[in-house]
């Protein structure tokens, strides 16, 4: 097929082609960085006890991402497991990987 393409078409490409993005920067990412990442968040998630453990994953797989789903009592009980994260230190540890993702792909 010679030419350009018809609108339907180049719209559907286009949504295609945007579609892929997100996997193909995924797929660029350094595994290096991939490992220093989940080291962090294993270190964090180590902070909770086997129980709260247990506690966030269950209702973390109540609420399916919806805190409506959850009692107040649960909502308190995921907020207060959060915290002991520490979600801002992991945050503050976690920029720098992803400067160094980013950078690398720039200099590509």
């Amino acid at each position: 097929m010679d030419g350009p393409l018809a609108p339907a078409a180049r719209r559907e490409l286009v949504a295609t082609m945007a579609a892929m993005l997100p996997i193909s920067r995924f797929r660029a990412m350094p595994w290096i960085m991939v490992f220093e990442l989940a080291v962090t968040l294993r270190k964090h998630w180590r902070l909770l006890e086997p129980n709260e453990r247990a506690r966030l994953a269950e209702l973390v797989k109540k609420s399916q991402g919806r805190p409506a789903r959850l009692s107040p009592t649960e909502r308190r009980d995921v907020r207060r497991l959060v915290a002991k994260l520490e979600p801002a230190v992991i945050a503050r540890s976690v920029v720098p990987i992803g400067r160094r993702a980013t950078k690398s792909r720039r200099r590509v």
